[in-house]
């Protein structure tokens, strides 16, 4: 096979990261099906997606698919407001409801959700959360979603969150969201990442990525801007919520050393990269991401000591020409006495 570039590493990358397409055609399918249930027996006027499906930043595999149900208006009377047992009423209908058209389903079989009435359909191989909601009466883009444990609904901008990401993706010329995905990547492969949410990531990846970039210089862009911005407060895209509200100070300088040891790492693939060293950048971005990133070509003895001659040694310790790795090569002069 042919030597790849860094470019055609992180297109590789970026494709093997997208939702299977018949999975994201049938999740979309069933949201239809869903919606015209709903509406059809009065309980919905209108439906949307949201999360990070409806946001186009999911790496695969699909798990879930959020989906708000705007409730009707018949129900706001009875339903909206505190201990009126509103929220377990809709979900109370909506579950009825969609029992009626799959007789098979299940509901909250995994877990059940203040928020959510979690559907498993037997043709799935992913659940649908569907969140009953109230759209605000003074006509803004905010909903009033169930808390069925705490009796109550709960203001969300969740219809905002969306929209600031679209617009972001559409500056980056449709960039932004492949580079999400790409840093969600990048989170799962780095276990002291594991408290980040999913949403964490995409929060600093909006604070950080504000136009088109190549991927790889994206991803440095964001890992150096992370490594600082962990320490404060990580504000949602709608720069609303602080996500790092509940982070000890030992987790925040667990994240902290994470992203800038990987801003390093990816400094050095950026400098051997200009350089032509492309197997040794891809090297690297593989050793930060793990599979799914395409592996190197593997490097013969041959080729590493002509590199050493005159290059350095990468952090991963591949000898390359260029003498911009991690460790430059200096040959020394043979020893001699006089």
């Amino acid at each position: 096979m042919a030597p790849r570039s860094t470019a055609e590493s992180f297109d590789e990358f970026d494709a093997s990261l997208n939702l299977d397409p018949l999975e994201r055609e049938q999740a979309q399918r069933r949201h239809q099906e869903i919606t015209e249930v709903l509406t059809v027996v009065g309980i919905a006027k209108s439906t949307f997606l949201q999360g990070s499906f409806a946001r186009k930043t999911m790496p695969k595999p699909l798990k879930d698919v959020d989906m708000v149900v705007l409730l009707a208006e018949v129900y706001r009377a009875p339903w909206f407001g505190p201990g009126r047992g509103g929220p377990a009423a809709a979900m109370a209908e909506i579950r009825a409801a969609v029992a009626s058209r799959w007789p098979n389903a299940r509901f909250d079989a995994e877990k059940q959700s203040p928020h959510a009435l979690q559907v498993t359909f037997s043709d799935c191989t992913f659940t649908v959360d569907l969140v009953p909601a109230f759209d605000d009466p003074e006509g803004s883009e905010d909903v009033f979603i169930a808390d069925r444990d705490l009796d109550r609904w709960e203001w969300s901008n969740t219809r905002t969150l969306r929209r600031v990401v679209t617009e972001r993706n559409l500056e980056t010329l449709g960039a932004f969201v492949h580079q999400v995905r790409m840093g969600k990547a990048f989170k799962s492969h780095e276990p002291v990442l594991e408290k980040l949410c999913g949403l964490a990531v995409e929060s600093l990846w909006y604070a950080a990525i504000k136009k088109k970039m190549p991927h790889a210089t994206a991803m440095v862009t964001a890992f150096e801007y992370a490594a600082v911005a962990v320490q404060g407060k990580v504000l949602d895209p709608t720069g609303v919520d602080d996500l790092a509200k509940d982070w000890t100070p030992g987790e925040r300088h667990m994240f902290s050393q994470a992203f800038a040891l990987a801003a390093k790492r990816g400094r050095e693939a950026l400098r051997l990269a200009a350089d032509g060293e492309h197997q040794g950048a891809i090297e690297i971005w593989f050793a930060l991401f793990g599979e799914p990133f395409p592996a190197p070509s593997t490097q013969t003895a041959a080729q590493a000591l002509s590199a050493l001659s005159a290059g350095s040694i990468t952090s991963t310790g591949r000898a390359v020409a260029s003498q911009r790795g991690a460790q430059v090569n200096r040959p020394a002069r043979s020893w001699r006495t006089r």
